[in-house]
Formats: structure tokens, C-alpha cells, sequence
């Protein structure tokens, strides 16, 4: 028996000798995940970018659990509207929920500057409801980057809710009307479905009207006429309008289609809405991130437990510089996986072709009673020289 046990042992040995350090693993991908299908051949922007090669990584506290990203969402208290001359001569309905709006009015090319003077603010009984007005040198002393010939009004802390009128009989040219009402208990929250999507995807709009202390019966009938619609902006200026439907619950939903030919001008894209409901305007917009897939993870990954370096093979379709970029998860004396390191790895690419990066978790120590078996979350691939986020994965690896 002890012979036996003995040779039992030494074939167990022999087996875990031939068991790899540091064995190749397809990467995880989970619903939600941004993954390239195919890959396109972008042009280089104009400007220079950084060629140098970079690889680092610090140590995070375990104890202190890393924040969820949150909702991509946006609330607004204000609209605005684009007028003509006729319309300001003859005086512009605008209506307020709370005390206290503010209404800015700015020329466009061409128009006539209408100093605060030149306008008229009435309420519903024909009285004049303007506490406080300044002009545009006030507003660009102040920081505010308006133009020229703009002008800013205030109803003041005991204006009343209602409609009211702004006019102006020395009108001449197209302006732009802006109202904000910082105390209104109604506001308008535009979200969209992800921060990030690459050209060609889609991302679900959903607008709500929110209010503070209404009674059910009031928010309902004006949920129930909330209306409105919507556009999608490129960074080069290109607009798409979008359909919205009402759905059940009251709000306004999209599936918005991102053009296969994103813009070559750098910037965040932009969902903009304009609703009314029972008598209310709200506009909003909500931001985010549209990537041409220049370059993808492909192929097996080599993760080594024993340095903490995770080797990732990268397929390129566009020259320029990519970023990897993770966080490590250990697991603790207890049997729990926490937060240690993240690193980060960029490199220059010089056309089509394969390479890898290299993430060195290795250069962060890990906490004391921390160890295998580890994770590797929240795995991104960046294009740098577009600033584009391609690919991201929550759960890439375990190892």
C-alpha cells in the first residue's frame, strides 16, 4: 500500500509539472459588453500622436469597493427655442412653473443686439415682471461665454406661475430664447442606455418628466401628454431627427441608430430632446461616445499568476496607439474577491497587423492575504490617437 501511495503521489506531481504556469484562455464576453464584430481602416486624425510605449500600475485599497459607473443621464429646468423678428414684435409665449426664471435672449448672425431695455417681460395680466437685467460685457466679465449683443432677464423671487410674454418692437434678424427655471419642481431627465458604442450600433433613449410634491393625479394627466421629440447630433454638426414613442409608464423611448460612417471629427455625440406636456417645455441632452473599431482583442490571452502579468493579443486595422487598460481582483483570506491593482499598457501600432499588450499588475504589491485565484474586470481597449473607447469587457478573465 505504501508503494502504491507513493507512486500515486508521484504521478500527481509529474501531472502538475506538466500543467502549464501561465496556460492561454479565450477572453469572457457577457451581454453588455462592447466587443467588435468586424474591424474598419480609420485615417489618422491630423494632429501628432504620442508614439512612445507605456506600461504601469498602482495598487488599490481592498477595502474600499471601486464605484459602479452610474446612469449616462441628464436633468433640465429649461428650454429654448429658436425665433424670428415677427415673432418677438408681436411678443413670444413663455411659459413658467416656478417664481424666479431666468430668460436669455441672443442674437444670431446677422440679427439686431437688443440691449435689456429694448425688452419687454409681462405676465399674464399685462404687468411688467422684470427684477434684474444685464447685458453681455456683464455676463463675459462674469465668466459666461455668450455672444455679443446677448442679454439676460429675471422674473424675480414673486413673479407668479404662468405664461408670460416677451417682446420686443426693435427686433430684426433670428435670436435664440433660453429659459431656465432653477426653482421649478418639474424637470425633464433624458438617459441614455450606454456611455459608449461603436459606429454602426444603436443606443435606447428614455426621457421621463420628473416633479417634486405633485399630487399622482397631476403628474399622471401631464405624463400622459408628454410629448415631444428628438435629434441626434454628430460632433461635425450632422443631425438625425428620432421618433419617440410613448410608453406605458409614461415616458419617451428611441432606439437610436449610430451611422455606420462616424464622424472623422473628435468629440462626444449628443441626444437631444424637446418635449412639452400640459403646458410645460423641457428640453435636454445627454452625451456620449461613438468608436470607429480601428483594433479588437483576438485570440487567447496569457494570463501568469505568478508575475500577475496578463499578455493581450490585440488584431489592428488602423495604425495609431492602443490602450489596455484593467483592474486585477485577488482573492483574500477569507475567500472573497476585492480590488487590488490596475494597470495600464499603450504601445504604437504601425498599420494592419497583430501584437499584444501587456498589463504588469506585477508592479503593484499585492495586500497582505491576498492571492490567486484572480480576476481580471472592467477590461477596455482604447484607440488614443482618435480618442475612442472600442471595446470593453466586465468579466474578461480568471485565472
Amino acid at each position: 500500500m505504501k508503494i502504491q501511495s507513493t507512486l500515486l503521489a508521484a504521478a500527481m506531481l509529474a501531472a502538475l509539472a506538466a500543467v502549464p504556469a501561465h496556460a492561454a484562455q479565450a477572453l469572457r464576453a457577457a451581454a453588455g459588453d462592447q466587443v467588435p464584430a468586424a474591424l474598419v481602416a480609420a485615417p489618422l486624425p491630423a494632429d501628432d500622436s504620442e508614439r512612445v510605449p507605456l506600461a504601469f500600475a498602482w495598487a488599490l485599497d481592498p477595502a474600499q469597493p471601486l464605484q459602479a459607473p452610474g446612469a449616462y443621464a441628464a436633468v433640465s429646468r429649461s428650454y429654448w427655442q429658436q425665433v424670428d423678428a415677427a415673432e418677438l414684435q408681436r411678443g413670444l409665449d413663455l411659459p413658467l412653473t416656478a417664481p424666479d426664471a431666468v430668460i436669455q435672449l441672443s442674437p444670431g448672425t446677422g440679427a439686431r443686439a437688443l440691449p435689456a431695455e429694448a425688452l419687454q417681460v409681462r405676465d399674464a395680466a399685462g404687468r411688467s415682471s422684470v427684477a434684474r437685467s444685464v447685458d453681455a460685457r456683464q455676463l463675459q466679465a462674469a465668466g459666461m461665454a455668450v455672444t455679443d449683443g446677448s442679454s439676460m432677464l429675471r422674473t424675480g423671487a414673486s413673479s407668479a406661475v404662468g405664461t408670460y410674454r416677451l417682446q420686443s418692437a426693435q427686433a430684426q434678424g433670428r435670436y435664440v430664447v433660453q429659459v431656465l427655471e432653477p426653482n421649478s419642481p418639474v424637470r425633464l431627465e433624458v438617459q441614455a442606455s450606454q456611455a459608449q458604442v461603436l459606429a454602426g450600433g444603436s443606443v435606447q433613449l428614455q426621457a421621463r418628466l420628473l416633479e417634486d410634491g405633485p399630487s399622482a393625479a397631476k403628474l399622471a394627466t401631464r405624463r400622459s401628454s408628454l410629448g415631444g421629440e428628438a435629434l441626434l447630433v454628430a460632433p461635425d454638426g450632422r443631425s438625425w431627427p428620432q421618433r419617440l414613442l410613448r410608453t406605458t409608464d409614461g415616458s419617451l423611448r428611441a432606439q437610436v441608430r449610430i451611422p455606420a460612417e462616424a464622424s472623422t471629427v473628435q468629440g462626444l455625440w449628443e441626444l437631444q430632446v424637446f418635449a412639452q406636456a400640459d403646458g410645460v417645455l423641457r428640453d435636454g441632452k445627454v452625451a456620449f461616445a461613438v468608436a470607429q473599431p480601428t483594433a479588437r482583442f483576438s485570440g487567447q490571452a496569457t494570463p501568469d499568476a505568478a508575475s500577475r502579468q496578463v499578455s493581450l493579443p490585440l488584431q489592428v486595422a488602423a495604425a495609431g496607439r492602443y490602450e489596455a487598460r484593467g483592474t486585477l481582483y485577488a482573492t483574500g483570506a477569507d475567500g472573497q474577491l476585492k480590488p487590488v491593482a490596475q494597470a495600464h499598457a499603450a504601445a504604437w501600432f504601425e498599420g494592419a497587423g497583430r501584437g499584444a499588450l501587456v498589463l504588469p499588475f506585477d508592479q503593484a504589491a499585492l495586500p497582505p492575504g491576498f492571492g490567486a485565484p484572480y480576476e481580471l474586470r472592467d477590461l477596455q481597449l482604447q484607440d488614443q490617437s482618435r480618442m475612442a473607447p472600442i471595446e470593453s469587457r466586465a468579466l474578461a478573465l480568471r485565472f
